[in-house]
């Protein structure tokens, strides 16, 4: 739950947060219990993905030829062009470009330039009646071809060696004239003007630094400060804004997923903004405007992507502008290919996160979670039963506990966090367990126990006080004896009166020895085998990661289990629980800038291939 990160972005939202409230003149409110929470991933105002109802996959506007590095553009006569990399098939020598009148029907122009020569990514650019090749040669030069945009396939005239030792180049013409060439991952130098020769010493362009000084990224966080990408470096104007491109495989989802990033100056030399990311799984990029002046980037990934629609071939995707201005996919647009992409929440009358569902006893399923945006603060609010016959509807019934049962008071801010429910049948009653995280203090973890063997209560306490120091409690029956998994792995078996530990409590891990989840951990055991899940950040923590369900599986409960394997992309920390039908699911709530909703209950279907594999579906087209 906490996914806790370094002080230093947490102190900066602190601040951000405090200048608002006042400028607001809102009443002082307690602080929530982790400070990072003030400006979370989670929230729908840093969100890059928001589809909406009718949200459809990209499609593929070209697939003649496997392709890379697409570029593509549209003259002022409305002829569209595009080039890139050619892979596998013959020719794969020189620059081949395509043309169309409707983005849907290509016509192949062959080699038009450097024939003979094998290079790579190269850029297409229009101004005016000229038409420009940018590109890197078998030496590593940079060199550009200037020709006709009405004659495309007549001779261009090329550039000298530019710059060496150069990649993934492309072409910047400013609304002046001024022509740049960048190439990398954000190298620029402006040329002369007849584009023979650079006319300034190169520079790489990056986040302005005065934005890290009290905010240092910690952790995996690190790319945010030291470039915008690592490749495939464009530039575009829009609003008056000069918009810096460039890609990056981050490992995001457990998968080298290759990401479109972008940051805006008032100059094309800075200072940048932060980099955000714009266009999941596009692999490199380039920005057209249509007819209608709207934007639209190329998408064309890498087969090594586990969760793009296609790859090696070419589509569009629109884009938008977000409530604080960043460029980011359309809401009517899919980019990642599986079913978590196309899931709408079930609930969106509140917020919730940790999302616990159990198959009652009685036929029912019954679900509560994490309420009051992240987290009812004492001495408000409680845990909320929801109930529901066949997991789409869902009414809400009472508060089956709330703080004035527990006993205490809290000197600092305690939030109530990750409610778990469990019907255990050899007791033929409902449990819940709970944490409780305090300020400067930690975590902890309460049982509570079902009075009358029905999900709304009364509850008791199982014990005196909280039954474990640490957070995130899930229990877990299993052939009549009852476990707690807590605190990122940790498993103990209670007593028969459940009051207490019956035995050393041991750590789950992998056949590495390392945790599978370092929070939010879950067990569901299909046949013979156990398999253990937990939340993780994969990719640059917070900023553009995803919190993913990972999994490892083994044949005994106490481990070692698999290596940790993604399991269903944005889930962390969610409920596997099968249903009356036999169907596998997993809850989810969505706390990452590309989950489809973010802070709302869900759930995702699961497919268990084999006894050692979870994985989600995809798309149904």
């Amino acid at each position: 739950m906490k996914d806790r990160v370094g002080q230093g972005a947490a102190a900066l939202a602190v601040m951000l947060a405090l200048c608002a409230s006042t400028a607001l003149g809102e009443a002082k409110r307690k602080p929530p219990a982790d400070d990072i929470f003030l400006d979370h991933p989670s929230q729908d105002k840093n969100a890059t993905v928001m589809p909406s109802a009718t949200a459809r996959p990209v499609e593929s506007l070209f697939s003649s030829r496997a392709l890379l590095d697409a570029s593509i553009v549209r003259s002022s006569n409305n002829e569209w062009f595009l080039t890139g990399t050619v892979l596998r098939e013959m020719p794969r020598d020189g620059i081949q470009l395509w043309t169309s009148t409707d983005r849907r029907n290509w016509r192949s122009l062959g080699i038009v330039h450097a024939k003979g020569e094998r290079v790579t990514a190269p850029d297409v650019s229009v101004r005016g009646e000229s038409l420009y090749l940018t590109y890197t040669d078998a030496a590593g030069c940079a060199r550009v071809a200037r020709g006709s945009a009405a004659k495309p396939a007549e001779p261009y005239v090329g550039s000298p060696c530019l710059v060496e030792n150069a990649s993934d180049t492309s072409l910047f013409i400013d609304d002046d004239g001024s022509a740049y060439l960048l190439w990398g991952g954000g190298m620029i130098a402006r040329l002369q003007p007849d584009m023979q020769r650079l006319a300034e010493t190169p520079r790489f362009l990056k986040p302005d630094p005065a934005l890290f000084a009290t905010n240092p990224p910690p952790g995996k966080d690190w790319p945010v400060r030291t470039r915008v990408g690592s490749a495939g470096a464009a530039m575009f104007k829009d609003n008056g804004r000069y918009v810096l491109m460039a890609n990056e495989v981050t490992g995001r989802m457990r998968s080298p997923t290759d990401d479109v990033f972008m940051a805006e100056a008032p100059t094309p030399y800075g200072p940048f903004s932060f980099r955000y990311l714009a266009v999941p799984h596009a692999g490199q990029s380039s920005i057209v405007r249509d007819e209608q002046g709207a934007l639209y980037a190329s998408y064309n990934p890498k087969c090594e992507d586990d969760f793009s629609m296609f790859c090696e071939q070419v589509g569009l995707v629109p884009l938008e502008r977000s409530p604080d201005g960043r460029l980011r996919q359309s809401a009517n647009i899919l980019t990642e290919n599986s079913a978590v992409a196309s899931a709408r929440a079930l609930l969106t009358s509140e917020t919730m996160r940790d999302p616990s569902v159990a198959l009652g006893g009685d036929g029912q399923y019954y679900l509560v979670g994490t309420q009051g945006g992240f987290g009812y603060a004492y001495p408000d609010g409680g845990i909320s039963l929801y109930r529901s016959a066949d997991l789409k509807t869902w009414q809400k019934g009472g508060t089956i506990f709330n703080w004035k049962g527990l006993g205490r008071t809290f000197k600092s801010t305690a939030e109530l966090w990750a409610p778990e429910i469990t019907w255990v049948e050899s007791d033929r009653t409902y449990y819940i367990a709970f944490s409780i995280m305090e300020r400067n203090v930690g975590g902890k973890t309460w049982i509570y126990r079902s009075k009358t063997g029905k999900a709304e209560g009364p509850y008791e306490n199982v014990a005196r006080e909280n039954f474990v120091q640490g957070i995130d409690g899930f229990l877990f029956e299993d052939g009549g004896d009852l476990y707690l998994l807590w605190g990122g792995g940790n498993l103990g078996k209670l007593n028969a009166k459940r009051d207490a530990f019956d035995g050393p409590v041991r750590r789950l891990v992998d056949t590495d020895g390392a945790h599978i989840g370092y929070e939010g951990n879950a067990l569901i055991k299909i046949g013979d085998t156990y398999f253990v899940t937990g939340a993780e950040w994969n990719g640059p923590l917070r900023t553009h990661g995803t919190y993913d369900m990972m999994y490892g599986s083994s044949k005994s409960l106490f481990g070692p289990y698999t290596k940790r394997r993604l399991g269903a992309p944005h889930a962390g920390h969610g409920t596997p629980f099968r249903d009356k039908e036999g169907r596998y699911w997993s809850t989810m709530f969505g706390n990452d800038v590309t989950s489809p909703w973010r802070r709302q209950f869900g759930l995702i279907p699961l497919e268990i291939g084999d006894d050692r594999a979870i994985r989600v579906p995809g798309i149904q087209r």
